[in-house]
C-alpha cells in the first residue's frame, strides 16, 4: 500500500489551482525550486506531482522552459456535475456521496459495455455502489468494478463523502489516464426511480465507462445513471 501520499497532495493543489484559473492557459507553473520552498517537499515529490498533472494533460513539460498549463481536457471522464446557475467552481453546492453497496468481491457481470481484458479477468473485482448528491437531490447512482490490484484493506476503507479516485491515488497510487464512453437516454426503471427519487420512466441519462489506469491492461469499469432535469453533466479530467 502506498504510505507516501505528499506527492498527491500537492498534485490535487496544483490540480485545483489549474482547474479554478489561478494558472492560465499558456503560463508556466512555479519552478520546482519554488514549489519546493512554497509547499515544503522534496524534489521527487515535486517531480511525482507534476507527472501526474501531465497524465492529466493539464501541463506539458518545456526542457528550458518548464510546466506549461495546457487547456483544460474533455472526454477524459471522471464526471462532475454544475448546477445550472452557480459558477464554474460550485461554491453553492452542497456535495454529498452516499455508499449503498460497501465494496464486495463479486463475479466480473455477464455481457458487460466493454469486455474485461485477459488480466482483469484472472483478478478478483470488486463491486461498489454509490449516490451523488447535490443540496439533498439525488443526482446521479453509479456502479463500479475495481479489479483487486493488491487492494489490501480496500474492503475496510470509508467511502462515505471521500473520493475513490483520490483514494486510489494516495493509497494505492492508481490513477486515471482516459476513459472511454457510451451514453445515451433512457427511461427510469423501478429500482433507479426509487434510488433518485424520480417518477417511473423519467428521462434519464445512462453512461458506460472504461477508465484507463495507469497500470497497464488494467481498468475500472462504471455503470452511471444521471437525473440531469437540474444539473448538467460534464467531464473533467
Amino acid at each position: 500500500m502506498q504510505k507516501d501520499t505528499k506527492y498527491f497532495e500537492l498534485y490535487r493543489s496544483l490540480q485545483n489551482r489549474i482547474i479554478k484559473g489561478e494558472f492560465m492557459l499558456g503560463t508556466l507553473l512555479p519552478s520546482e525550486t519554488e514549489l519546493k520552498q512554497a509547499y515544503h517537499v522534496t524534489q521527487p515529490t515535486i517531480r511525482h506531482a507534476l507527472e501526474l498533472l501531465v497524465n492529466d494533460r493539464l501541463i506539458k513539460k518545456h526542457q528550458g522552459k518548464g510546466s506549461i498549463v495546457l487547456p483544460r481536457p474533455v472526454g477524459v471522464g471522471i464526471i462532475s456535475f454544475e448546477g445550472r446557475s452557480v459558477t464554474s467552481q460550485n461554491d453553492d453546492l452542497e456535495i454529498q456521496t452516499k455508499i449503498i453497496c460497501d465494496p464486495t468481491k463479486v463475479s466480473w457481470p455477464a455481457n458487460p459495455p466493454f469486455i474485461p481484458t485477459e488480466k482483469e479477468l484472472q483478478l478478483d473485482v470488486y463491486q461498489l455502489e454509490r449516490i451523488r448528491t447535490l443540496n439533498n437531490e439525488d443526482v446521479f447512482f453509479e456502479k463500479l468494478w475495481i479489479p483487486n490490484v493488491q487492494l489490501d484493506g480496500f474492503c475496510t476503507l470509508n467511502f462515505n463523502n471521500n473520493s475513490l479516485y483520490e483514494i486510489l491515488a494516495s493509497l494505492y497510487n492508481i490513477t486515471i489516464k482516459s476513459s472511454e464512453q457510451k451514453i445515451w437516454a433512457k427511461a427510469a426503471d423501478e429500482r433507479i426511480s426509487t434510488l433518485l427519487n424520480i417518477e417511473l420512466g423519467s428521462p434519464i441519462v445512462r453512461m458506460e465507462r472504461r477508465l484507463e489506469t495507469n497500470i497497464p491492461n488494467i481498468n475500472i469499469y462504471s455503470s452511471l445513471w444521471a437525473n440531469t432535469e437540474n444539473y448538467l453533466l460534464y467531464c473533467i479530467s
